[in-house]
């Protein structure tokens, strides 16, 4: 991914007025992907609407950092188990034929 398409971290923050701090404790969890090229910080697209996520949760909803981090464990496991269930769905709808 060229850096035209990633969105500068500072840029971002400033623009949303989100402090920097959030954004790398979400980097530090594993909740979020930075992508660093030449000693600076970028977001990619499609890690910009996982942020917005993140950060109405813990600020219009008031959740801790580690209640983010357990949610979004537990949303990771149902989307795995959804397609995991429309699958076996799949597999089921040939064997019915």
């Amino acid at each position: 991914m060229s850096t035209e398409d990633l969105i500068p971290m500072e840029l971002y923050c400033q623009h949303e007025e989100l402090d920097i701090t959030f954004v790398r404790a979400l980097t530090d969890r594993g909740l979020i992907e930075l992508v660093i090229r030449e000693e600076r910080s970028y977001l990619a697209p499609e890690q910009i609407t996982r942020l917005e996520s993140l950060a109405r949760m813990h600020f219009d909803l008031d959740i801790n950092l580690e209640g983010i981090e357990a949610i979004s464990h537990l949303l990771e496991r149902v989307d795995r188990m959804q397609q995991e269930m429309r699958a076996m769905e799949q597999r089921l709808r040939l064997y019915e034929e």
